[in-house]
Protein backbone atom coordinates (compact mmCIF):
# COMPACT_ATOMS: atom_id res chain seq x y z
CA UNK A 1 0.00 0.00 0.00
CA UNK A 2 2.77 2.48 0.89
CA UNK A 3 4.70 1.82 -2.33
CA UNK A 4 1.60 2.43 -4.42
CA UNK A 5 0.71 5.75 -2.76
CA UNK A 6 4.36 6.84 -3.08
CA UNK A 7 4.32 6.07 -6.82
CA UNK A 8 1.13 8.07 -7.28
CA UNK A 9 2.66 11.00 -5.40
CA UNK A 10 5.84 10.85 -7.53
CA UNK A 11 3.79 10.77 -10.72
CA UNK A 12 1.78 13.81 -9.73
CA UNK A 13 4.86 15.89 -8.88
CA UNK A 14 6.55 14.99 -12.18
CA UNK A 15 3.79 16.30 -14.42
CA UNK A 16 4.13 19.52 -16.37
CA UNK A 17 1.61 22.24 -17.12
CA UNK A 18 1.34 24.20 -20.36
CA UNK A 19 0.57 27.89 -19.81
CA UNK A 20 -0.15 30.15 -22.76
CA UNK A 21 0.11 33.93 -22.37
CA UNK A 22 -0.65 36.77 -24.74
CA UNK A 23 2.29 38.82 -23.42
CA UNK A 24 5.99 38.52 -22.57
CA UNK A 25 7.05 37.36 -19.12
CA UNK A 26 9.85 38.77 -17.01
CA UNK A 27 13.01 36.65 -16.62
CA UNK A 28 12.94 37.15 -12.83
CA UNK A 29 9.94 34.77 -12.67
CA UNK A 30 12.25 31.88 -13.61
CA UNK A 31 15.56 30.25 -12.81
CA UNK A 32 17.03 30.30 -16.34
CA UNK A 33 19.67 27.64 -17.17
CA UNK A 34 20.11 28.40 -20.89
CA UNK A 35 18.74 30.98 -23.31
CA UNK A 36 18.71 31.97 -26.95
CA UNK A 37 17.31 34.87 -28.95
CA UNK A 38 16.03 34.39 -32.50
CA UNK A 39 15.48 37.34 -34.80
CA UNK A 40 13.83 36.97 -38.21
CA UNK A 41 12.12 39.48 -40.46
CA UNK A 42 8.68 38.07 -39.48
CA UNK A 43 9.26 37.59 -35.72
CA UNK A 44 11.51 37.80 -32.69
CA UNK A 45 11.71 35.08 -30.07
CA UNK A 46 13.28 34.44 -26.68
CA UNK A 47 13.75 30.80 -25.71
CA UNK A 48 14.72 29.78 -22.18
CA UNK A 49 15.42 26.46 -20.51
CA UNK A 50 14.20 27.03 -16.97
CA UNK A 51 14.05 24.98 -13.79
CA UNK A 52 11.49 22.24 -14.49
CA UNK A 53 10.65 23.22 -18.07
CA UNK A 54 11.00 25.91 -20.74
CA UNK A 55 9.66 29.26 -21.99
CA UNK A 56 9.19 30.39 -25.60
CA UNK A 57 8.15 34.01 -26.22
CA UNK A 58 7.44 34.95 -29.84
CA UNK A 59 6.48 38.44 -30.98
CA UNK A 60 5.25 39.19 -34.50
CA UNK A 61 4.22 42.78 -35.12
CA UNK A 62 1.98 43.86 -32.25
CA UNK A 63 1.14 40.29 -31.13
CA UNK A 64 2.96 38.11 -28.62
CA UNK A 65 2.46 34.47 -27.67
CA UNK A 66 4.33 32.93 -24.76
CA UNK A 67 4.46 29.18 -24.15
CA UNK A 68 5.49 28.18 -20.63
CA UNK A 69 5.90 24.52 -19.71
CA UNK A 70 6.77 24.07 -16.03
CA UNK A 71 6.31 21.64 -13.15
CA UNK A 72 4.51 24.26 -11.10
CA UNK A 73 0.71 23.82 -11.37
CA UNK A 74 -0.07 27.39 -10.31
CA UNK A 75 0.00 30.05 -13.04
CA UNK A 76 2.97 32.39 -12.59
CA UNK A 77 0.64 35.30 -13.15
CA UNK A 78 -2.95 35.59 -14.33
CA UNK A 79 -2.24 38.72 -16.36
CA UNK A 80 -2.44 37.82 -20.04
CA UNK A 81 -3.04 34.11 -19.32
CA UNK A 82 -4.94 32.56 -22.23
CA UNK A 83 -4.95 28.90 -21.16
CA UNK A 84 -3.57 26.44 -18.62
CA UNK A 85 -3.41 22.80 -19.76
CA UNK A 86 -1.94 19.83 -17.83
CA UNK A 87 0.54 17.80 -19.95
CA UNK A 88 -0.87 14.41 -18.88
CA UNK A 89 -1.00 11.51 -21.32
CA UNK A 90 -1.07 12.58 -24.97
CA UNK A 91 -2.53 15.96 -25.93
CA UNK A 92 -2.85 18.13 -29.01
CA UNK A 93 -3.77 21.80 -28.89
CA UNK A 94 -4.16 24.42 -31.60
CA UNK A 95 -5.05 28.12 -31.45
CA UNK A 96 -4.53 31.53 -33.04
CA UNK A 97 -3.17 34.46 -31.03
CA UNK A 98 -3.99 37.91 -32.29
CA UNK A 99 -4.52 38.04 -36.01
CA UNK A 100 -1.18 36.63 -37.13
CA UNK A 101 0.23 33.91 -34.82
CA UNK A 102 -0.86 30.29 -35.29
CA UNK A 103 0.15 27.87 -32.52
CA UNK A 104 0.08 24.07 -32.49
CA UNK A 105 1.48 21.73 -29.85
CA UNK A 106 1.45 18.03 -29.13
CA UNK A 107 2.56 16.69 -25.77
CA UNK A 108 3.29 13.16 -24.62
CA UNK A 109 3.91 12.10 -21.04
CA UNK A 110 5.31 8.65 -20.20
CA UNK A 111 6.31 7.08 -16.92
CA UNK A 112 8.97 4.45 -17.61
CA UNK A 113 10.58 1.60 -15.72
CA UNK A 114 13.98 2.50 -14.26
CA UNK A 115 15.88 0.51 -16.92
CA UNK A 116 13.96 2.03 -19.82
CA UNK A 117 14.20 5.51 -18.26
CA UNK A 118 17.99 5.23 -17.87
CA UNK A 119 18.38 4.10 -21.50
CA UNK A 120 16.09 6.91 -22.76
CA UNK A 121 17.95 9.50 -20.70
CA UNK A 122 21.30 8.33 -22.10
CA UNK A 123 19.97 8.32 -25.67
CA UNK A 124 18.53 11.84 -25.43
CA UNK A 125 21.66 13.13 -23.70
CA UNK A 126 23.89 11.68 -26.47
CA UNK A 127 21.59 13.05 -29.21
CA UNK A 128 21.68 16.53 -27.60
CA UNK A 129 25.49 16.50 -27.29
CA UNK A 130 25.99 15.30 -30.87
CA UNK A 131 23.68 18.02 -32.29
CA UNK A 132 24.83 20.71 -29.79
CA UNK A 133 21.28 21.34 -28.60
CA UNK A 134 20.19 23.61 -25.74
CA UNK A 135 20.52 21.41 -22.65
CA UNK A 136 20.13 21.65 -18.87
CA UNK A 137 21.30 18.53 -17.00
CA UNK A 138 20.60 19.22 -13.33
CA UNK A 139 21.92 16.96 -10.58
CA UNK A 140 19.59 15.80 -7.83
CA UNK A 141 19.41 17.51 -4.44
CA UNK A 142 17.80 16.54 -1.12
CA UNK A 143 14.69 18.58 -2.09
CA UNK A 144 14.43 17.50 -5.72
CA UNK A 145 15.57 14.67 -7.97
CA UNK A 146 17.80 15.29 -10.97
CA UNK A 147 16.43 16.24 -14.36
CA UNK A 148 17.44 16.61 -17.98
CA UNK A 149 15.84 19.14 -20.33
CA UNK A 150 16.69 19.45 -24.03
CA UNK A 151 15.34 21.82 -26.70
CA UNK A 152 15.78 21.11 -30.41
CA UNK A 153 14.97 24.40 -32.14
CA UNK A 154 14.27 24.85 -35.86
CA UNK A 155 14.48 28.55 -36.78
CA UNK A 156 12.61 29.19 -40.01
CA UNK A 157 11.75 32.47 -41.73
CA UNK A 158 8.06 32.52 -40.66
CA UNK A 159 7.93 29.83 -37.98
CA UNK A 160 9.66 28.39 -34.97
CA UNK A 161 9.52 24.65 -34.36
CA UNK A 162 10.62 23.46 -30.93
CA UNK A 163 10.94 19.84 -29.85
CA UNK A 164 11.39 19.54 -26.09
CA UNK A 165 12.39 16.62 -23.90
CA UNK A 166 11.98 16.90 -20.13
CA UNK A 167 13.12 13.94 -18.02
CA UNK A 168 12.69 13.67 -14.24
CA UNK A 169 14.91 11.13 -12.46
CA UNK A 170 12.86 10.77 -9.27
CA UNK A 171 9.64 9.73 -11.03
CA UNK A 172 11.18 8.26 -14.24
CA UNK A 173 8.87 10.64 -16.11
CA UNK A 174 9.58 11.64 -19.71
CA UNK A 175 7.61 14.50 -21.26
CA UNK A 176 8.07 15.30 -24.96
CA UNK A 177 6.51 18.23 -26.76
CA UNK A 178 6.53 19.55 -30.31
CA UNK A 179 5.39 23.13 -30.79
CA UNK A 180 4.97 25.00 -34.06
CA UNK A 181 4.55 28.75 -33.78
CA UNK A 182 3.85 30.22 -37.17
CA UNK A 183 3.53 33.81 -38.31
CA UNK A 184 0.69 33.93 -40.83
CA UNK A 185 1.23 36.10 -43.88
CA UNK A 186 -1.50 38.64 -44.48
Amino acid sequence: MDAMSNRTKQRRTGGLTLLLYQRTLHPELFKIHASEQVSRRAYEADIWLVEGGHVIMLTAGKNTLTEVIVTNNEPLTDRGLLQSIPCRGEKYHEMTAGENIRYMISTQEEQLTQTLYDATRQEISSYAAKRELMTADLPGSPEQGGSLSVLDIERQSHSLIVHSFHLFDESQMVIKTQAIIEVMKN
